[in-house]
């Protein structure tokens, strides 16, 4: 009787308020089947993935294996998919011992609670699982998978007997991962529909029920209705190139992402907007500090902190250099490695706090002993050419340049020598093999530095079968996600931990999303022609003598075009590569004509582009294999 009263209160709110959680039971499927003819559909799938990166590949794999036809929804071009999975070192985290696991994860969690138990032993459980599914399932072969140790917070309890890791191939940021992932979404391409440039605007659901029914997505300037009969999951990342949400959720300005800039938060619009529950939304993977490339709005990928403790290679840092302020100060220790952009403040750790107006200072010295990143020059004198690193005779010069106080600076960078010359660094605990003073004369030279973010990993609340909650703990009825976009993750988090988790939630999501639901009508809907705005693959054309190869660079898909004669490699054509622009470009120049020169394709690669050089070569030696 109280319910009746407090609905009739309810006013307007009677039909969605007084129903069951998540929507009415009984008339639930009647309501559904009106909704849903009045909406003008222009495609329909059983399953509708919005993001095509790590998560978005596994979940369309595992709902198309589940008997699913499914549609993978891209926001990037053809060969900038990939979200940041596309960018990571490819390790792939995997815990050793189950009881070990799930404590070392309980010290990761740390003293927040939005995390609980049975997350934590899903965590560890399926992450475990890991190495079974990329080998039974998406063909990775055993004999190349190397086994890494990563044990990111080594004082926390089960450190020991939890963490290792796999890489699918040897090697940090060569894509094996990802290529991998994608090759395996393309094997299903009689199950799995990619659109690319057609990102998701909205999700469609229904008022009453509250049934997500299918996505509105936009392609050059048009937007389509696409249903989804069974699921619809949101894989779509974070927001770390979303200025707004960096403001709102994480406290930054002045932010850049290292990886995807196609993550600007359009899963939080859209979650938002069908009553979804958000979580973890100060959770980052950073930040750090990096230069950001004025050539492509991009922060530089790593190099610049990696003392040789923590990956027994000396990063720049660990050279006469450090980071100053806009108030001419230290902020941090310049040599330590940062845990995912986490720093110890007092025996926590905490994103860094990074001051608008930073800069890398260095000088002739630490200039003429390795560049600042793998990708630079010797001597870095191209980037000094490009302006993007400044020079200076004098301290008080550089700092006018800078535009910090030349008073603060000149007695910061006296104090710093002093912690060098007494091998005590007081104020950031700087490692004593790496307090290198600065000289007492010019030439002196910075470059900027900003706040620079792996990813972020908030996003809409999930439940451990990856369904999407409401505000009141309940699911809102076929809408699931994975991967980073509304991460399980709440605290500090270990390397390798995103990639696996895009792995065993994309595997939830597409088994859930892809299981036929009674709630609504099964039939077909459509009264037109299905759009099919997929992709249609390129085509090259060859004469005489001439073979084609294909290799997947960091990028995507790599072609090539080989003229061979008489056992000579007498031409080699780069068709077509989605490398990024300015790392990418000395190989693109450089390796087809070693590779002409020496008649092999067993050349050294342009180093610091590494993966765009095997790519090329690997193109070129399936080129001719055929024909030797």
């Amino acid at each position: 009787m109280k319910r009746l009263v407090l609905c009739f209160l309810a006013g307007t709110l009677v039909l969605a308020g007084c129903q069951s959680p998540g929507g009415s039971r009984g008339g639930r499927s009647g309501a559904s089947q009106n909704f849903l003819k009045s909406i003008s559909w222009d495609a329909e799938y059983d399953v509708v993935v919005i993001g095509f990166g790590g998560a978005g590949a596994s979940t369309a794999v595992s709902a198309a294996d589940s008997g699913a036809k499914v549609l993978l929804l891209e926001k990037a071009p053809e060969g900038e998919e990939g979200g940041n999975t596309r960018y990571a070192l490819q390790l792939v985290l995997i815990p050793k011992d189950k009881e070990a696991g799930i404590l070392y994860f309980k010290g990761l969690r740390g003293l927040y609670e939005d995390q609980s138990d049975e997350v934590i032993e899903l965590i560890v459980t399926e992450t475990m699982a890991n190495q079974d599914w990329l080998i039974k399932t998406m063909g990775a072969n055993p004999d190349t998978i190397t086994h890494r140790l990563m044990r990111e917070y080594p004082e926390l309890p089960g450190a020991e007997e939890a963490v290792d890791g796999i890489f699918v191939e040897p090697g940090f940021w060569n894509s094996s991962l990802w290529n991998l992932l994608r090759k395996n979404v393309y094997d299903r391409k009689d199950k799995i529909d990619v659109w690319y440039e057609s990102p998701a605007v909205r999700l469609i659901q229904d008022p009453v029920t509250k049934i997500i029914h299918g996505v509105v997505t936009e392609n050059k300037g048009k937007r389509y209705n696409i249903r989804a009969k069974n699921g619809v999951v949101l894989a779509c990342g974070g927001f770390e190139n979303n200025d707004a949400m960096l403001e709102n959720y994480a406290q930054l300005s002045n932010a850049y992402s290292k990886g995807a800039k196609y993550n600007t938060g359009d899963g939080v619009k859209m979650a938002i907007d069908v009553g979804a529950d958000l979580w973890h939304m100060s959770t980052l993977a950073g930040p750090d500090v990096n230069f950001v490339n004025p050539e492509t709005g991009r922060a530089q990928f790593y190099g610049l902190q990696l003392p040789a403790e923590s990956y027994r290679m000396t990063g720049f840092m660990g050279q006469s250099a450090i980071f100053i302020g806009g108030d001419g100060t230290r902020f941090t220790n310049e040599a330590g490695f940062p845990r995912h952009g986490h720093y110890n403040y007092g025996g926590t750790w905490f994103s860094l706090l990074v001051p608008n107006n930073s800069w890398c200072v260095f000088d002739e010295t630490a200039r003429l002993g390795r560049p600042a990143y793998f990708q630079w020059s010797q001597g870095m004198e191209e980037e000094i050419a490009k302006g993007w690193i400044i020079k200076a005779n004098t301290l008080a010069e550089l700092a006018a340049k800078m535009n910090v106080p030349a008073e603060n600076f000149a007695k910061e960078v006296a104090e710093y020598n002093q912690f060098c010359q007494n091998k005590y660094d007081v104020r950031f605990k700087r490692a004593e093999p790496f307090l290198k003073p600065i000289a007492s004369s010019g030439p002196y030279y910075a470059f900027p530095i900003r706040a620079t973010l792996t990813n972020t990993q908030g996003g809409a609340r999930r439940n451990i079968e990856c369904e999407v909650q409401n505000v009141w703990g309940e699911s809102i009825p076929h809408l699931y996600s994975a991967g980073e976009f509304g991460s399980f993750y709440c605290d500090v988090y270990n390397g390798g931990g995103n990639l696996s988790e895009c792995l065993f939630t994309g595997r939830i999501a597409g088994r859930n999303a892809s299981a036929v639901k009674r709630d609504t009508d099964q039939g077909s809907i459509l009264d037109k022609t299905p759009l099919d705005l997929s992709s249609a693959a390129l085509s090259y054309t060859t004469g005489p003598n001439q073979y084609l190869g294909r290799a997947m660079g960091i990028g995507s898909e790599l072609v090539v075009r080989v003229t061979y004669t008489n056992g000579k490699i007498e031409k080699v054509e780069i068709l077509s590569h989605n490398e990024t622009p300015s790392i990418s470009d000395r190989a693109i120049a450089e390796i087809p004509a070693a590779i002409v020169k020496a008649n092999s394709t067993e050349v050294d690669a342009v180093t610091g582009v590494t993966t765009t050089s095997n790519a090329i070569k690997k193109a070129v030696a399936e080129a001719i294999a055929g024909v030797r």
